[in-house]
């Protein structure tokens, strides 16, 4: 979509890492999770392999990224941006990789940009693709609205996080959780949980796989929506909701799975 506002268009902190030869396959664009930062897979920069092109970066108002004009946090203000950004770097056919938030984002640019991606893989994103699952949502929504919004929301991730409470990752999520500024995160996680991904993964024209850990997502309904959608359970192996940290070897292992079948069928 052509700039019509007459504004720069935004763009996003980024770690890049070109592969280590000529390149034989998509680049994989890693996307963060809500209130978090590119450099929660730092894991997936050191497992993955070096012929792989890597690309990570702050979504807006995350990290080094700076703000949306005018504030207008939602999924798709943030599936618009990662567009903006790979459009600016010339990039199409990529692998979108994205936790949590990152995920939905990336399926709405499947969705919306097939042009730009060849695949996308999601970790344990909030997919509510029953209608208990959306009610359940907003519950949360207005439960989250009624008191104490912040303590509630870490509180929540605190659980997200699963048993691992011990593991050495947890303590730079949570400080960045803390720091990412309320007026960014309090309209991106309410648009989240009243999101109806459904639309979304029928539309997905490319193949997508969803990898679930933590969150009680229904892989059977998921799969019944598009013959194009895969999924793996990490359970009981990874129990918590960042696996690419919790267990980064096993997600490694499914991003490289998904990458070489990806290159057969081209």
């Amino acid at each position: 979509m052509p700039n019509i506002t007459g504004n720069p268009p935004l763009r996003l902190a980024a770690s890049e890492r070109p592969p280590s030869e000529l390149p034989g396959g998509p680049t994989i664009v890693l996307l963060h999770g809500l209130g978090c930062e590119r450099g929660q897979f730092v894991r997936q920069w050191q497992g993955l392999r070096p012929e792989l092109g890597l690309l990570g970066l702050d979504l807006p108002g995350h990290g080094g990224s700076p703000g949306l004009a005018g504030g207008a946090y939602s999924v798709g203000a943030m599936a618009e941006a990662v567009a903006g950004e790979l459009r600016a770097r010339g990039l199409s056919g990529v692998v979108l990789a994205g936790h949590s938030a990152g995920g939905l984002i990336a399926a709405m640019i499947a969705a919306t940009r097939p042009e730009l991606v060849s695949g996308v893989v999601v970790l344990d994103s909030n997919f509510a693709v029953t209608a208990a699952d959306r009610r359940a949502n907003a519950a949360r929504a207005r439960e989250s609205e009624a008191g104490d919004w912040r303590g509630h929301y870490l509180a929540t991730m605190s659980d997200a996080w699963g048993p691992d409470g011990g593991h050495d990752g947890r303590a730079e999520v949570f400080r960045a959780l803390e720091r990412t500024p309320e007026q960014v995160v309090r309209p991106l996680w309410h648009d989240i949980l009243r999101y109806d991904p459904t639309d979304l993964c029928r539309r997905c024209p490319v193949p997508m796989l969803y990898v679930r850990s933590r969150r009680d997502t229904d892989l059977a309904v998921l799969r019944s929506l598009n013959p194009l959608i895969s999924v793996v359970d990490l359970r009981p192996r990874c129990l918590g909701h960042w696996p690419q940290l919790q267990c980064p070897d096993v997600v490694n292992d499914v991003i490289h799975a998904f990458v070489a079948e990806l290159t057969e069928e081209a």
